[in-house]
């Protein structure tokens, strides 16, 4: 029996039109129990409010790892860990949101920590809650949160008995991701230092989207957070600003040499 390709795929085109670009939609994590492994920590620097009456602050942004098994997605027929992205105003007070996330986790990590990156890798447990912001409307949108009206759910991975109150340790997932982390303007950060966490954070590539404006599609660079950060309000004069867009790597470039016979100005 010969077979028709060509009708087969007038018919396959009608739910498969592959002539058709199509957008990424990501999955929104399930709520429940998660298994946490902190894999990144960057600072995008100082950015204005999306409400106006308060005033410009700096920017965090810590990625975790998911790996329960109802927070694995499907990528390229491959089930891996999602990626939940916390975004916060960095501040120092004792009151502030980013001191209380960094105390309950250096906590839940048996303490020791002085900074995030010392956290990187390492096992958590949390929740992952959904809340709903304007009910009822056409623009009615569902988020994931790992805090529950303010109050977050990082813990150590343990597991208690309920008769008895025996713990015993929940093995979490190996770590899948790669880590990456930035630090804006930190004076004890060496060049080099700098240097390497800028070149780990570019993304290859373009992707195309759906203008909110205007309904049409347009293409945009995959590169965000580098873009993110250079669209600061402190990025013009910067530190970062001089040593990632003025040095040139020895990898791609080479040094030339002064001519013996020509005399070097001064």
């Amino acid at each position: 029996m010969s077979i028709n390709y060509g009708n087969i795929g007038n018919e396959a085109a009608k739910s498969d039109d592959m002539s058709v670009n199509k957008s990424f939609e990501r999955e929104l994590p399930k709520t429940g129990v998660a298994f946490l492994r902190l894999i990144g920590y960057i600072e995008t620097g100082r950015h204005e409010s999306f409400n106006k009456t308060y005033k410009p602050a700096l920017k965090t942004q810590l990625i975790f790892e998911l790996s329960n098994i109802k927070h694995l997605i499907d990528i390229d027929g491959k089930k891996v860990p999602q990626k939940f992205t916390l975004r916060m105003n960095k501040g120092m007070t004792a009151k502030s949101g980013y001191k209380k996330v960094f105390n309950m986790m250096n906590k839940a990590l048996g303490g020791g920590h002085t900074h995030f990156f010392q956290m990187f890798g390492k096992p958590l447990m949390g929740d992952i809650y959904h809340n709903k912001t304007k009910v009822g409307t056409p623009d009615e949108t569902t988020y994931a949160n790992l805090d529950n009206e303010g109050a977050f759910s990082f813990r150590s991975p343990m597991k208690e008995d309920d008769l008895t109150g025996e713990q015993t340790e929940v093995k979490i997932p190996e770590l899948h991701n790669k880590l990456q982390g930035f630090l804006w303007e930190n004076e004890t950060t060496s060049d080099e230092a700098y240097i390497a966490m800028w070149e780990n954070l570019f993304i290859e590539g373009e992707r195309e989207v759906v203008d909110k404006v205007t309904n049409e599609k347009v293409t945009k660079s995959k590169n965000w957070i580098q873009d993110l950060i250079m669209s600061n309000m402190e990025w013009e004069g910067s530190t970062c600003q001089a040593l990632t867009q003025e040095h040139l790597s020895l990898d791609e470039v080479s040094l030339e040499k002064v001519p013996e016979n020509k005399p070097v100005q001064m």
